[in-house]
């Protein structure tokens, strides 16, 4: 055995690992004190065969890190890797692809050179390697648990869920949380002080942290708030007009909600945005299976009239207005007949108007129309206010394919009719004077 006069003193507190135990660290010593003694039995001097012995477990140390390294890869190697190489979809898979089993083999040489320093007492490494040992294997942990974390990310989206609730934020908001962990683990071992010591300590820094942090916590209250509540959700149509975003959601992260617009540019959005001020979620239309159109067309209010006999003649031809025609005739003749109103002049009594039969023709027409929805959702064809651009007649009815091109699609070719119908029914479509009308006048 060692004399207390021909070994260092024992290395300061605070340097041995919070992973390595009293009882090892004393049954390894004792193994470098039998090495001691075996390589004294060779002649030498204590002192001298002390060092002989620690040159020895510096090299048996080097190789058994070395060694376990190679093992250790090659393991993975050819017991996990190799075997799934063809079967991409294996859980384990993921392991790989994120570095998880990667990063696992660094931890075996370091844990074994962690375990032997007792035999390099005489060297004093203890007081230094120890805490640099510590530090990397923090750092390992935190990118093992960072790869652990993007794994469950990956069969998250991998199974369609990201749909019902963005789980980018939570993934980030726990890779927050991971780090900061290593930090404090980080300060710890550099000051050799329990992480509790640090933690009393936050408090009076909270400040400070909270103005640091202030976008990062916005932003994760933000994203909690929008998953629990379902206001948005990864695929949805938003807009938003106070950040020019209007488009699809791409992704919903910690601090930032992504929106690819309609025009291929990309909107970042703070999330807190989506808390603190309103924005349109187009999703509830795309599920609905029903998309609305609300659009006018402007009546030249001059082109108004009472029909005539010949009129109402010439209107019966259009098979949509016919049945009207005829039962609003009977309808306003007996009602005339009954109050005993002189038709001489249409004023005197009730009368058809050109623009009523054109209003008739557009509800049968579009409820004859194949792409329009005609029970479950609103459908009307009304007059508005009039306005000086003339007399707003609006068609507010749904379309029953709501995807965008075919729903322009649809509404386009609504109107275009209508708008080539209205000369039909002696009426004019209102349109502010041009050069040409201007110049024709002139001449």
């Amino acid at each position: 055995m060692l004399n207390s006069t021909d070994t260092p003193p024992p290395p300061p507190e605070g340097a041995t690992a919070w992973y390595r135990s009293e009882t090892l660290d004393t049954t390894v010593g004792g193994w470098f004190d039998s090495l001691v003694s075996w390589v004294q039995t060779w002649g030498l001097q204590q002192a001298v065969a002390a060092w002989v012995a620690t040159a020895m477990c510096v090299v048996l140390l080097a190789l058994a890190c070395y060694l376990s390294n190679r093992v250790t890869k090659w393991l993975i190697r050819h017991l996990v890797q190799r075997p799934l190489r063809d079967r991409g979809d294996h859980p384990v898979n993921l392991l790989l692809k994120y570095k998880v089993l990667t990063r696992l083999s660094h931890l075996v040489p370091l844990l074994l050179l962690s375990y032997g320093l007792p035999l390099l007492r005489l060297l004093y490494v203890d007081v230094w390697t120890q805490p640099l040992i510590d530090i990397y294997i923090i750092w390992i942990g935190v990118m093992i648990m960072i790869g652990l974390i993007d794994v469950l990310e990956d069969v998250y989206e991998s199974k369609g869920m990201e749909t019902k609730f963005a789980l980018r934020g939570v993934t980030q908001a726990g890779k927050l949380v991971v780090v900061l962990v290593g930090i404090l683990l980080l300060v710890s071992v550099l000051f050799a002080k329990s992480p509790v010591y640090f933690l009393s300590g936050i408090g009076a820094a909270m400040a400070i942290i909270l103005l640091i942090f202030k976008d990062t916590i916005l932003g994760l209250v933000a994203g909690v708030q929008l998953n629990a509540n379902k206001m948005i959700q990864v695929g949805d149509w938003v807009q938003l007009d106070s950040e020019h975003a209007d488009g699809e959601v791409k992704e919903v992260s910690l601090t930032t909600v992504r929106i690819e617009n309609w025009d291929r540019t990309i909107s970042l959005v703070p999330a807190y945005k989506l808390i603190s001020e309103s924005f349109i979620n187009w999703e509830g239309m795309s599920e609905s299976g029903g998309r609305r159109i609300k659009r006018s067309i402007m009546i030249d209010m001059s082109s108004i009239r009472f029909t005539d006999a010949e009129m109402l003649e010439r209107l019966r031809r259009f098979q949509l207005v016919d049945g009207y025609i005829s039962q609003r005739s009977d309808e306003i003749d007996a009602w005339n007949s009954e109050h005993g109103v002189e038709i001489t002049h249409d004023v005197n009594g009730r009368c058809q108007t050109n623009v009523g039969i054109f209003r008739a023709y557009v509800k049968s027409y579009l409820q004859k129309h194949p792409k329009i929805h005609k029970e479950g959702f609103t459908f009307l064809v009304r007059q508005l206010q009039p306005t000086e651009l003339g007399l707003p007649i609006e068609l507010y009815v749904f379309t029953n394919d709501n995807r965008w091109v075919q729903y322009e699609e649809i509404q386009a070719d609504i109107f275009d009719h209508l708008l080539a119908a209205v000369p039909e029914f002696g009426l004019r479509v209102f349109q502010s004077p041009s050069g040409t009308d201007f110049r024709r006048l002139g001449g």
